[in-house]
C-alpha cells in the first residue's frame, strides 16, 4: 500500500509504542482502518459502543502507564465519544482522541455527520486540532502526544477528514522519527530546593502532620517516595479515592481514604487533629475534603504540591505551594529530610483500624434477603488474590471499594471520580485486561450502569477476556434514591426501574456465563467460581439499595 496520511499516522502511533486503539468504524473511517488492518503491532479492538472505546482506553493508561488511544467516527460517534475523554480530562490520564471527519471539500454543504469537530472537544482536551495537510499527519501525532503526556497529563483530540486521510504523503517527512513518547508522565518538573528545604523544615518540626495523596501521586508512580517520606517524617497518608494505591493501605502510615465518600472515621480524625497538613497530587475538591472543612481553612498550616500550577493554592491559603511532578518532589523532600532513619508514626492506627471493622461485622456477617452489599464486598476482599485489578463504577461500588478493599502500593483500584459517570466499569474492564494481562480484573457495577454499558458484554465476549463482573442490583438508581431518602423526605420519584430484568439471561445471551445470588450463603460459591472460571463470568446478586443499607459516607449517618 502507498504512503498516505491514514498510513503514517498508524505508522507514527507504532513509533510511540501504541499497541491497541479502542474504537468503532463508521463511514468517514474506511482510510484508516485499512491502515490499520495492515499494522503488524497494533490491535484495533471494536467497541460497541464509542463511549465504551473512550473508556477502554482511558482505563488502559490508567492502568498501562501509556497514553490510550481511541478513536471514532464522524457526527454521532464523535459525540458518543465524548464521555471518556471529559473522565480522562478530569482525572489527568493521558489519551488521543482521533475522529475521522467528512472529507475537507463537503464542509459547509450540510453534508450528513458534519459538525465543528474542533470546539467540540475543545472544553475536554488539552489539544483539539484539524488535520488540514497530509503531510503533516505524523507531525500531528508526535504533537499530540508530546503535549498527552507532557506537565499534567490529559487527552487530546485530532479531528481527520476522509480526503486528508486518503491523500498520498509520498516525499513527506519519515513518519517514525523520534522522539517517541511511550508513557506518561515523560517529562518530570522539581521543585526549587528553597521549597523544598522549607516543607523539610516544617515537616520536621509539626508532631501530628498527614500527608494527603491525590491521583496526581499515583499516576507519578510515587509510591515508593510516599512511603519514605511518611516513615522519615512520622506523617500519616490519606489518600483520595483516586489515590488509592500511593501507599500500602497496611502500612503503619496508612491512614486509608479520606473524606466524605467511602473514608474511614479515623482517617478523617486524624486530619482534624494534624497540625500540618500536605496536600501531594491532590486537587482539594470538595469530596475529599468534605467541601473544604477538612481541614478547615486558617486552623493549620497547608502545603499544596501539583504538576499543575492552577490548582495549587485555588481552594487553601497555603504556607508553601508547590508546582511539581510528585515522584520528583518526594524524592528531594526524602533527601532533604533531617533523618535516614524511620521515625514512628505520631498516630497507632492499627488498633483504631481494627475498631473500625469490628464495627462493620455485623454487616459483613448479614444473612438478610435482599443481600446486603457489605456482605458482597467483605467477601470479595477475603477471596481475590492480591493482584488482582479492580474497576468500580460510581455507585455502590465506589465507597464500598474505596473503604474496604485495601490497596498495596502500585496497586490498581480504578473508580472514575473526574465526572463519577455510571457505565464506566463494564467497558473499562477491557482496557484493564489488555493494560494488565497477568492480573485478575474485577469489575464491579449497579444495575443502572450496566443498563447504560450492556452492549459491550459481546465485546467481552468476542475477545473471550476473563474477567469476573460483579452487580449489585438493586432495581433502582440507588445513590439518588439515597439523597431523596435522606434529603427529601423519602418523596421517590424517578428512580426504580424493574425488578424482573434478566441481567444473566442478557449475559448468557451474549455468551457469557453466569448466575444469580439471591441467598447471602450464595456468594461466596459463586465468587469463588467466577474467580476459577478462564473465560468472563457475570454474578448477579440482588441486593438492598443505598437508602436501606448505606454505603460509607459520613454525611448519611
Amino acid at each position: 500500500m502507498s504512503r498516505n496520511a491514514a498510513t503514517d499516522i498508524v505508522a507514527a502511533l507504532e513509533s510511540h509504542g501504541v499497541e491497541y486503539v479502542f474504537g468503532v468504524p463508521g463511514d468517514t473511517s474506511l482510510p484508516l482502518y485499512e491502515a490499520l488492518r495492515l499494522s503488524k503491532s497494533i490491535t484495533h479492538v471494536m467497541a460497541r459502543d464509542e463511549r465504551g472505546a473512550a473508556y477502554m482506553a482511558e482505563v488502559y493508561a490508567r492502568v498501562s502507564g501509556r497514553p490510550g488511544v481511541c478513536e471514532a467516527p464522524s457526527g454521532a460517534g464523535a459525540f458518543y465519544l465524548i464521555p471518556g475523554v471529559a473522565e480522562a480530562y478530569a482525572s489527568s490520564i493521558a489519551m488521543i482522541a482521533l475522529t475521522t471527519d467528512v472529507p475537507l471539500k463537503t464542509k459547509g454543504k450540510n453534508v450528513l455527520t458534519e459538525m465543528d469537530q474542533e470546539s467540540l472537544f475543545d472544553s475536554v482536551t488539552k489539544w483539539s486540532v484539524q488535520l488540514r495537510r497530509p503531510d503533516r499527519s505524523a507531525e500531528a501525532i508526535h504533537k499530540a502526544m508530546r503535549i498527552a503526556t507532557s506537565g499534567r497529563a490529559g487527552p487530546v483530540h485530532i479531528s481527520l477528514p476522509e480526503d486528508v486521510l486518503a491523500a498520498s504523503t509520498e516525499g513527506a517527512p519519515d513518519p517514525t522519527r523520534p522522539p517517541h513518547v511511550t508513557q506518561f508522565p515523560e517529562l518530570r518538573s522539581g521543585a526549587p530546593k528553597a521549597d523544598v528545604a522549607r516543607v523539610a523544615q516544617l515537616l520536621g518540626r509539626a508532631e501530628r502532620p498527614v500527608i494527603v495523596a491525590g491521583g496526581g501521586t499515583r499516576i507519578s508512580g510515587a509510591w515508593n517516595e510516599l512511603t519514605k517520606v511518611a516513615e522519615l517524617s512520622g506523617a500519616m497518608v490519606g489518600t483520595s479515592i483516586t489515590g488509592k494505591g500511593s501507599i500500602d493501605e497496611r502500612h503503619p502510615n496508612s491512614l486509608g481514604v479520606v473524606g466524605g465518600n467511602g473514608s474511614r472515621p479515623f482517617a478523617n480524625e486524624a486530619i482534624e487533629n494534624a497540625d500540618l497538613v500536605m496536600f501531594v497530587g491532590c486537587k482539594t475538591d470538595s469530596v475529599t475534603t468534605m467541601k473544604w472543612t477538612l481541614p478547615p481553612a486558617g486552623q493549620v498550616p497547608i502545603i499544596q504540591v501539583d504538576i499543575d500550577p492552577k490548582e495549587v493554592g485555588a481552594n487553601y491559603p497555603l504556607a508553601v505551594g508547590i508546582a511539581s511532578d510528585a515522584m520528583a518532589f518526594l524524592a528531594d523532600l526524602a533527601a532533604a529530610l533531617p533523618t535516614d532513619e524511620a521515625v514512628s508514626p505520631w498516630l497507632d492506627v492499627e488498633p483504631l483500624r481494627a475498631g473500625w471493622l469490628d464495627s462493620y461485622q455485623g454487616l459483613f456477617e448479614s444473612d438478610d434477603i435482599p443481600i446486603n452489599p457489605y456482605r458482597v464486598i467483605d467477601t470479595l476482599k477475603r477471596l481475590l488474590p492480591d493482584e488482582a485489578l479492580i474497576v468500580a463504577d460510581a455507585g455502590t461500588g465506589t465507597p464500598l471499594t474505596a473503604a474496604f478493599i485495601d490497596s498495596e502500593s502500585g496497586r490498581d483500584v480504578i473508580i472514575p471520580r473526574g465526572f463519577g459517570g455510571l457505565g464506566y466499569a463494564l467497558p473499562g474492564v477491557v482496557g484493564a485486561a489488555y493494560a494488565s494481562r497477568s492480573s485478575q480484573v474485577v469489575g464491579i457495577m449497579g444495575d443502572g450502569s450496566f443498563g447504560m454499558a450492556a452492549g459491550d458484554l459481546e465485546t467481552i465476549s468476542r475477545l473471550s477476556i476473563p474477567v469476573l463482573l460483579i452487580q449489585f442490583n438493586n432495581a433502582t438508581f440507588g445513590w439518588i434514591k439515597a439523597l431523596q431518602h435522606h434529603l427529601a423526605d423519602e418523596k421517590y420519584f424517578g428512580v426504580d426501574f424493574s425488578a424482573d430484568t434478566d441481567y444473566v439471561g442478557i449475559a448468557k445471551a451474549f455468551g457469557i456465563d453466569g448466575i444469580q445470588v439471591t441467598d447471602p450463603n450464595e456468594i461466596e460459591p459463586a465468587i469463588k467460581q467466577g474467580l476459577a472460571e478462564p473465560r468472563p463470568f457475570f454474578i448477579d446478586i440482588v441486593t438492598a439499595s443505598e437508602e436501606e443499607t448505606p454505603p460509607p459516607v459520613p454525611d448519611w449517618f
